[in-house]
């Protein structure tokens, strides 16, 4: 009975021993992990995907030292993390097509509307051949002999209405700011042109009717855009020569600068050249030198103007406001004097504020020490 016993004893250890069946939980784990999805979620989430593996690892070990409730657990909770990274990666996917498929749509919508347009175009053209047609069957030979000279004449006046109506759209550049209708009604111009050399007088008058509509159109169209372009222009030219005719006042030094969409042209003129010591009121004789000034303003009177006053950083900031507006205050009451429109001009103090130059130096003092004349323009 003994070798019996001893050998039942060592099977029972031998069983003990042996790694158990692989937990369902740990099974669908592996099976997740290669889900092809994860090498894109393991770019998008790294730490997610490596923490999963990490617990992945461990629920293996866990089955394999026979920890079979642990390994359970973690194999539960890698799923959570890598299920969580692909939600993530799927969402970003999902967006990303949203997002073709919005530019997609919205390229599909123009074209469409694109399209709208020509075939409304079409139509037109379709609609006033079917009515030249049924013109043409119900005229018999003998009106159409003795109407011929009478369609000859309509014909000829509607062409040449319709040849002035593309010049007037070519002054305001319809081939440019409308070139559909433009298109369509150079065209119809041609091909009436070439109706009336054939004989075919009605047609001629239909697609010359159609010319100086679509023609018309344009110019309608293009004028605004015309309008807008050419003051765009005018007021180029007008700042430039605002800026060469600034730059002509002797003794100063006229900077161009923008705020935002405001361009500013500054004509800086030192306190010191107008006013004794620390005083507002202009001194003896000092007041020509605003001549130059007043005539540039005189010369441009559509450009509204500031007039701000500034000192250097002595004294005490109160000090500085009161007594930089003050003197811009008497700048702006010689250039009234000298036939300036107030209206247009607006009056500030900004002290010790927007330095041009080192306060430390006599030199940069007597710079920051000054009143800007400043035209301000889109």
């Amino acid at each position: 009975m003994r070798p019996v016993v001893l050998l039942l004893t060592v099977a029972a250890a031998l069983a003990a021993c042996s790694t158990p069946p692989k937990p369902p939980e740990l099974e669908a784990f592996e099976k997740l992990r290669a889900d092809p999805g994860v090498m894109a979620a393991a770019q998008r989430s790294p730490d997610l995907v490596n923490g999963a593996d990490r617990l992945l690892s461990r629920s293996t070990e866990e089955w394999q030292d026979n920890d079979l409730t642990q390994s359970r657990n973690s194999a539960l909770l890698g799923q959570v993390k890598l299920k969580h990274a692909l939600a993530v990666s799927q969402q970003a996917e999902a967006k990303r097509r949203t997002a073709a498929a919005e530019t997609s749509a919205q390229v599909a919508q123009e074209e469409y509307a694109r399209l709208q347009k020509e075939l409304a175009a079409v139509n037109e053209q379709v609609a006033l051949l079917r009515r030249l047609q049924e013109t043409n069957q119900q005229l018999s030979a003998e009106q159409q002999r003795g109407q011929e000279e009478r369609l000859r004449g309509g014909a000829a006046d509607r062409i040449s209405a319709a040849e002035l109506a593309v010049k007037t759209a070519d002054t305001v550049h319809a081939s440019n700011h409308a070139k559909v209708p433009y298109s369509v009604a150079v065209e119809n111009l041609a091909r009436a042109r070439q109706e009336m050399s054939q004989g075919n007088f009605q047609a001629a008058q239909t697609s010359a009717e159609m010319a100086k509509i679509k023609a018309d159109e344009a110019a309608g169209i293009a004028k605004p855009l015309y309008e807008k372009e050419s003051q765009a222009e005018e007021n180029k030219a007008r700042a430039e020569a605002l800026a060469r005719d600034a730059a002509s006042i002797a003794g100063v030094v006229v900077r161009r600068e923008a705020r935002g969409s405001l361009q500013r042209l500054v004509i800086p003129l030192e306190a010191e050249k107008l006013f004794p010591r620390r005083t507002t009121t202009i001194a003896a004789g000092k007041e020509a030198q605003l001549e130059p000034v007043a005539n540039l303003l005189k010369k441009y009177p559509s450009y509204p103007v500031q007039i701000v006053g500034y000192t250097d950083n002595r004294g005490r900031t109160g000090e500085q406001l009161a007594t930089s507006l003050a003197r811009a205050e008497s700048v702006f009451s010689a250039l009234v004097v000298r036939g300036v429109d107030a209206k247009r001009m607006v009056v500030s103090g900004q002290g010790s504020a927007e330095p041009i130059a080192d306060n430390r130096t006599a030199n940069g003092r007597a710079r920051n020490n000054r009143i800007e004349i400043v035209f301000l323009y889109q």
